[in-house]
């Protein structure tokens, strides 16, 4: 096992020593979302073109999204949604790229980034409602007669108080598992792809076909075939997946957000 850690490391071509390779690749996630948005400031116009024309489209597509689970009052959050979606799409696709890594495969980034939306959510419902506004759903629904509701609220407090913090837990073993299945499956796939090139076939032949030459070049380009579909699997998993968290944390911090419908008088 010692030995397989210290080949994947090998595989791994930015490695500053003392500092885990997640934050590393973190670090160079911020540094390409900084480059992208300094490219996309430079010589605007008012009819976007090129590389302009895809960040306003991406800014749209973001504000859509936000409008349709949020409303209006998801408006102002904006800068939070369009960084998570940004970092966790760009860290998902790094990890397409040999040498690599995703950080969100590690399960301490997934973790942080969902308690950073777990913690928002809480806060900004606060801020909304007040405390006792916000936490009061923990006792709901109401039910009739009171003394029924006396004895039914401690479940309902436990019962959604578990689903709180189950929450963060949800999306932090989401995508680090999908992302992890990714990584796998690549790393897989070039592990293959050099025992192939490398395999001592036996030499066989039938007549002037030389079977053993056959078999180890199918063997290759079977991996070489099979590369890209999985690369472009690995996109399509890491555009759903930043979707799904980003779409989740809109919902959460929306339901914080909302007034009941019916307020108990």
């Amino acid at each position: 096992m010692a030995a397989e850690e210290e080949g994947i490391k090998e595989l791994i071509f930015i490695h500053i020593p003392g500092i885990p390779e997640a934050l590393t690749m973190s670090g160079l996630v911020m540094i390409i979302i900084f480059f992208i948005a300094v490219m996309g400031s430079l010589s605007m116009k008012l009819a976007p073109r090129g590389f302009q024309n895809f960040l306003e489209f991406s800014v749209d597509w973001v504000n859509t999204k936000i409008t349709d689970f949020m409303g209006e009052a998801g408006k102002p959050f904006f800068p939070l949604f369009a960084m998570l979606f940004s970092f966790i799409f760009i860290s998902n696709l790094i990890g397409l790229v040999p040498g690599l890594k995703s950080p969100t495969s590690n399960i301490s980034i997934n973790l942080s980034l969902a308690l950073i939306i777990f913690f928002a959510t809480h806060f900004f419902g606060i801020m909304k409602k007040g405390v006792f506004g916000h936490f009061k759903h923990l006792i709901e629904p109401r039910v009739e007669p009171f003394a029924l509701y006396v004895i039914l609220a401690p479940l309902f407090f436990i019962i959604h108080t578990v689903g709180e913090l189950v929450r963060p837990i949800s999306l932090t073993m989401r995508l680090f598992f999908n992302i992890l299945a990714k990584e796998i499956l690549l790393a897989v796939l070039a592990f293959l792809f050099t025992i192939f090139i490398v395999l001592n076939i036996p030499e066989a032949k039938i007549g002037f076909f030389d079977i053993s030459g056959i078999i180890k070049g199918s063997l290759v380009g079977l991996a070489v075939v099979l590369r890209p579909l999985i690369i472009l699997l690995g996109a399509f998993v890491s555009f759903v997946q930043a979707l799904v968290f980003t779409v989740l944390s809109m919902i959460y911090i929306g339901s914080a957000l909302e007034h009941p419908e019916h307020e108990s008088h």
